[in-house]
């Protein structure tokens, strides 16, 4: 089961007059304009509990507007909402009308502790995030060629700490995508029935209800909510690949194909699979303690994901390339295998796989892996790579050649509606043949504005460059595996 479509710190500083340590900052600031109205979103701070004790509570976040530029207070401006509803504005936006048309305003979210002491991180500011790295594709070194650029030039990547078997966010645990994904219980008609709480999805948000995780009466399966993110990938005149990640449309540049509707409006969320499928009565579900579906033909587990009903379906190409564009970055390296974990690799054979069932990482956090042939998590999302090949819509091969379309729709340039499996007519000519070996490692790829990272040649190592497996058939047409 895939893709379902339904609609770094700083330091804090605080306000005069008021006792006590100030909250932390508001995350997953959004920020979009129709006309007159714009539309703000974001998540309030949790409380500051160390060691069990509760350092500072949450009270309210205002909100200010002001002309020319943004406020230095909360009474530096106008205020627009006081809200001491925690979250009440993460997924449901508050909408504000411009006084005027001809000057520029600026928002700032200003948190407030029980103790009336206000946060006054600069990071509580509402507008555009940009994070950048280059690949330099000359440099064979899966570390070394990753270079972090402009808001993020100083950070500190994130990786797993096998030693202390604990993941290190780094830097880039404040970071606005981090806040996008959460893990949840969906029903079959696209509604979340509840969050799961992120540390242990045994239970549901408040950490004390236990949840359906793994309960193959109901027809709930336990998905990730992920939040819009624009990517703008290009290549510049020295040959250096660039990428871009912020948290809203910047230019026409950027692309969101994950969440794109038909009409070319945009889904403010989706959801994909926590877990890899699992067949109950010949239907693809997402369940922890399950037995995986492993021998089921290509063609037949689309059609069991989509027997859970309208708008659900197997993995589309956007999302890979999405996801894996953030692990690079937050790693900082091509070898993600070594920063996040190694995945289920090896062990099978013909007649006895090796795969893991699902639900093993259930009390790891968003993040997780061993560099031992274990399972990994990445975003919420268990076994992102190893354990089984995953089913993905968007990505056709034929006599060596790429096809490529990249959402439901025309919009990405394609002329075909749906996704297919075997014919690439209406599909994009990515220009891109594989060349080297029909299997091996990634020696080069190429850069497909609007399609990403693609390999070209297949002679490479498990340890240079672009260290991934590819494999192909010049014999057949068929869609990707991962």
């Amino acid at each position: 089961m895939g893709t379902v479509y339904f609609s770094g710190s700083g330091s804090v500083s605080t306000s005069s007059g008021a006792e006590g340590i100030p909250t932390s900052i508001c995350t997953n600031l959004r920020k979009s304009q129709s006309g007159t109205t714009i539309s703000l979103r974001w998540k309030d701070p949790n409380d500051t509990i160390i060691d069990g004790l509760t350092l500072c509570t949450w009270a309210y976040t205002i909100i200010v507007r002001k002309k020319g530029s943004y406020p230095d207070s909360e009474s530096d401006g106008t205020v627009i909402v006081t809200s001491s509803t925690r979250n009440e504005y993460n997924l449901t936006a508050l909408e504000d009308t411009l006084p005027d048309e001809e000057n520029e305003y600026y928002y700032r979210a200003f948190p407030v502790s029980v103790n009336g002491v206000v946060c006054l991180d600069p990071q509580n500011k509402f507008g555009q995030v940009i994070y950048e790295f280059m690949i330099n594709p000359n440099d064979s070194d899966p570390a070394t060629c990753v270079k972090y650029l402009g808001t993020n030039e100083n950070y500190e990547p994130a990786y797993m700490d096998y030693d202390n078997d604990e993941f290190n966010y780094g830097d880039w645990g404040k970071a606005f995508f981090m806040g996008l994904f959460r893990p949840c219980m969906l029903n079959q008609d696209g509604t979340v029935e509840y969050y799961l709480n992120p540390d242990d999805y045994d239970f549901q948000e408040d950490g004390v209800t236990p949840s359906d995780i793994s309960d193959t009466s109901t027809n709930l399966n336990a998905m990730v909510e992920i939040g819009q993110v624009w990517i703008y990938d290009y290549v510049d005149d020295n040959g250096i690949i660039h990428v871009k990640i912020a948290n809203e449309k910047i230019s026409d540049d950027y692309d969101c194909y994950t969440h794109i509707n038909t009409d070319g409006t945009y889904r403010d969320v989706i959801y994909r699979a926590i877990y890899d499928g699992c067949n109950i009565n010949s239907v693809i579900r997402s369940l922890s303690g399950q037995t995986i579906c492993k021998t089921t033909a290509g063609d037949t587990q689309i059609s069991y994901a989509q027997a859970n009903g309208d708008g659900w379906g197997v993995d589309e190409y956007n999302l890979r390339r999405m996801i894996n564009y953030l692990l690079i970055l937050i790693g900082k390296s091509l070898d993600t295998q070594t920063v996040f974990g190694t995945g289920r690799y090896s062990g099978g054979s013909s007649s006895s796989n090796n795969q893991l069932n699902t639900g093993t990482l259930d009390q790891k956090g968003m993040f997780y892996g061993d560099n031992s042939n274990g399972a990994v998590k990445v975003f919420h999302i268990e076994n992102w790579w190893g354990n089984i090949w995953k089913i993905t819509n968007g990505i056709l091969q034929t006599g060596g050649k790429l096809y490529y379309k990249m959402c439901e729709g025309t919009l990405d340039g394609s002329t075909v509606d749906d996704y297919q499996q075997t014919s690439v007519d209406g599909y994009i000519d990515s220009g891109v043949t594989l060349s080297g070996t029909s299997g091996g490692y990634i020696s080069a790829m190429t850069l497909v504005s609007g399609l990403g990272l693609v390999p070209t040649t297949v002679s490479g190592s498990s340890s240079t460059y672009f260290p991934d497996g590819c494999w192909w058939s010049t014999s057949i047409a068929g869609f990707a595996r991962f």
